[in-house]
């Protein structure tokens, strides 16, 4: 396990970080935002991170972090608070909550955990600040920022924590006038979060301890470390007090029966893949690692080292560790997705699509399947099944979802739907002129039928009120150039 442990860590690239304060966004229990308000901001804190930071749209792995988030939401107090929770590429160990029920958790935090109760304490503690309230209203002082504007405040000044010169300059452009906003958590709060998060982590049969655990491990880890101190170890100070008041509580709830999901220790070696940049010393590892068995899972690691094969372009063993896959741990999607994959890259087309088909058979409108199967389809100029396929498909906030429609309506032809998909990837990416200007080019379009264009104008004039509404309470300079008003 520590081996584990120590090679996931090591993986990581550690940043300095500069202490950045954020925008307090109240500590009252009353909310100065309806729930509507909240959401809203929620989702244009998300279009706005987007524009500065990587989010992880695998869809297992986003799958996975919020069906374990909300199964803790479900066990708070306010269990008809909706929430979402999304990963961040990012080495620094660190989570954040914006009013509106989103969770951020960095790739960093979810790789240095050593079980499923660490990564779900840290979802607890910030599901608590929001159950709290402890962000759930702006100050007064930023009543005159518009929801677009505050949304990019808290984006940038979180971005910021990887570039702290750039964070620094975006906070000061975006801001109005004089106001001063800070979100760092008063001891109190994180005191109350972690005694809520306590009660949430066992309340969904999660071991309490591996909250204090992880603090722990953290405080130890950078003891000696002033500048490379992870920034959730700065925006939620834990000192040894906290940790000892946090321990004496967890011991009197008693030890859950559950263990680890399968899907949590899967999911951290597809997020390892995705994050690593040297797959080739990832290879090495992960081959060293299964010879000598030092690792905590060997499915895992299997499935890891299959991964990693493929995405490197080798084949040999890649059967070899689906057959044990399979054969260990029964039938799941993701070691169908690697036997296509390996079919693809092997030049067996035919059989990779039908792998692909089967699997949708038995795994029906699975996102991953799905995302994977159009985009084969589309390289063998299936356009019209592909856009089927995906239509068929329940909308997602999902970037690559619209672009791999806008490409599929391009290519059957249907190009006002194809500049309406453009439109959406470019909105979830902040870019909203950019979706304009699609939208723009989708109206001129010949030939569109009255339901199309009813949609296009509708999401037009829809974009341009909340481009202008941003502008206008937002003094920051607009990294993207402004689409003409007509």
């Amino acid at each position: 396990m520590r081996y584990l442990l120590y090679f996931l860590i090591n993986c990581l690239i550690q940043l300095p970080i500069q202490a950045i304060e954020l925008p307090d966004i109240g500590n009252s229990a009353q909310s100065v935002m309806s729930p509507a308000e909240e959401q809203k901001l929620g989702e244009a804190f998300l279009r706005q991170l987007r524009r500065r930071m990587e989010i992880i749209d695998d869809p297992h792995i986003s799958n996975y972090i919020n069906e374990l988030g909300n199964q803790l939401a479900s066990s708070s107090d306010e269990p008809e608070q909706t929430f979402r929770f999304v990963v961040v590429n990012q080495a620094d160990i660190n989570a954040f909550a914006v009013p509106g029920g989103l969770i951020g958790v960095h790739s960093g935090l979810i790789l240095a955990t050593r079980n499923e109760s660490e990564l779900a304490s840290v979802l607890a503690h910030e599901i608590a600040h929001i159950t709290q309230h402890h962000i759930a209203r702006t100050v007064e002082s930023a009543q005159n920022l518009s929801l677009p504007a505050i949304a990019g405040l808290i984006a940038a000044v979180i971005a910021g924590a990887k570039n702290p010169q750039i964070g620094q300059a975006a906070v000061t452009a975006i801001m109005a006038g004089n106001v001063q906003m800070q979100i760092n958590f008063t001891r109190t709060h994180e005191r109350e979060a972690d005694r809520v998060g306590m009660q949430i982590l066992a309340n969904a049969h999660f071991d309490p301890r591996d909250m204090p655990n992880f603090f722990e491990r953290l405080q130890a880890a950078y003891r000696y470390y002033e500048d490379g101190i992870p920034e959730f170890l700065r925006t939620h100070p834990v000192t040894t007090e906290r940790i000892a008041e946090a321990r004496d509580r967890a011991e009197k709830y008693s030890p859950p029966p559950l263990t680890d999901t399968p899907f949590y220790h899967l999911m951290k070696a597809k997020l390892l893949l995705l994050v690593t940049e040297n797959k080739v010393n990832l290879l090495k590892t992960l081959t060293e690692m299964l010879k000598t068995g030092r690792y905590q899972d060997e499915r895992a690691t299997r499935y890891a080292l299959a991964l990693t094969l493929l995405a490197t372009q080798q084949t040999n063993g890649v059967k070899s560790h689906i057959d044990w896959l399979l054969k260990q741990d029964g039938d799941r999607v993701l070691y169908h997705l690697l036997s296509a994959q390996l079919a693809w890259i092997q030049k067996q087309d035919r059989q990779a699509l039908q792998i692909y088909e089967q699997t949708l058979q038995i795994y029906p409108h699975d996102q991953m399947v799905s995302l994977e199967y159009a985009e084969k389809l589309l390289q063998d100029k299936a356009a019209a099944k592909a856009k089927t396929l995906l239509l068929n498909l329940a909308p997602l906030a999902n970037p690559h979802y619209y672009r791999l429609l806008a490409q599929a309506q391009q290519m059957t032809g249907a190009t006002a739907e194809a500049h309406l998909a453009l439109a959406e990837d470019n909105y979830l990416l902040g870019q909203t002129p950019l979706a304009i200007e699609q939208l723009k080019l989708a109206r001129q379009q010949k030939g569109l039928d009255f339901y199309l264009a009813s949609r296009i104008e509708a999401r037009y004039k829809e974009l341009q009120a909340e481009w202008l509404e941003e502008q206008t309470h937002s003094k920051e300079k607009p990294d993207q150039e402004e689409p003409d008003k007509e």
